[in-house]
């Protein structure tokens, strides 16, 4: 007997667009009275069962996560996710918390006298890692809510970037992370969320079948996962982003719990996951492609751990 499928709910009103990023996306009540977003992936894309897939990978970890789950509306295939600010609470974007504390970059070993660009997403030079790293260390004991851990807010982040590297997730810009503030100015590091750029979704069922077969070594599938960018920079002077492995190997000494996690999930339960999702929404050669890139970068993550430790 197979797994049973992932459900596909349908989303059947909505009451407020979201202005945020490119997506047609909009939230609305669910049946609990829970507000919750309901998101469309581009065409063409597998960015709906990234999100989904990703939210479970996330489960096996155990990092706190937002949860998506497969939806429909008026015909549209998309993803919804519950709200993770709690009422009278409040978002802050990364980029918006930088532009803040501006004035005090150069004691995080940033910017001086310039202005944080906060509208601007891309090519952002001033989101260096340090930077970044720098600004989550200022809340140190504010973990998520409702998550449960005794690892430090920079530590939990960590294991957002070591997700980031083992999913193939090149998204981490300055709005794709950020802290909740509560009514009373509690700040606590936000769960992770929108992981719609992983596992090789964009690439194309004819690209995924010549990597996965090729013997090119410069068409592989490890020279694809080799090149994945993130949105941060070493520098502000850096002209190139830097890639994935790299940010993992600059956090390493605060993910190590994470990866020792990592290290113990069964690739089954992996295969599970991606098993669950309806046939009509994946492909059998994005589901090999995505596995392969899971294993490559666990295995590369392994490699800079044993490094690292000698």
């Amino acid at each position: 007997m197979g797994e049973q499928k992932f459900s596909i709910i349908e989303v059947k009103h909505r009451d407020e667009l979201e202005q945020l990023g490119t997506k047609e996306k909009f939230w609305f009540e669910d049946d609990n009275k829970q507000k919750t977003l309901f998101k469309i992936g581009r065409p063409n894309t597998g960015e709906n069962w990234s999100e989904v897939v990703t939210s479970n990978l996330c489960e096996l970890l155990d990092i706190p996560h937002a949860k998506y789950e497969f939806a429909t509306w008026k015909g549209k295939d998309g993803t919804i996710t519950q709200g993770f600010v709690p009422k009278n609470h409040r978002l802050i974007h990364g980029n918006e918390l930088l532009g803040k504390i501006s004035n005090k970059l150069e004691l995080l070993g940033g910017i001086t006298d310039e202005k944080y660009p906060e509208e601007q997403k891309y090519g952002v030079r001033q989101h260096t890692l340090s930077i970044v790293l720098a600004t989550v260390r200022l809340f140190p004991k504010l973990a998520p809510i409702g998550y449960n851990s005794d690892l430090s807010a920079l530590e939990i982040f960590a294991g957002y970037l070591m997700l980031d590297c083992w999913i193939g997730n090149q998204d981490r810009h300055h709005e794709n992370w950020g802290f909740v503030v509560s009514p009373d100015k509690k700040i606590y590091l936000a769960p992770t969320f929108d992981h719609a750029s992983g596992l090789g979704c964009r690439v194309s069922d004819y690209e995924r079948a010549k990597r996965l077969k090729t013997k090119d070594s410069s068409f592989s599938v490890e020279h694809f996962v080799s090149k994945a960018k993130t949105p941060f920079y070493k520098t502000k002077d850096s002209t190139k982003p830097m890639t994935s492995i790299d940010v993992f190997k600059e956090t390493y000494k605060y993910s190590a719990y994470w990866l020792e996690r990592l290290e113990k999930i069964d690739i089954n339960d992996v295969v599970k996951i991606f098993s669950r999702v309806p046939k009509h929404l994946i492909s059998e050669e994005a589901i090999n492609f995505a596995l392969k890139m899971l294993e490559i970068n666990r295995l590369n993550m392994l490699k800079i751990k044993e490094e690292l430790n000698k």
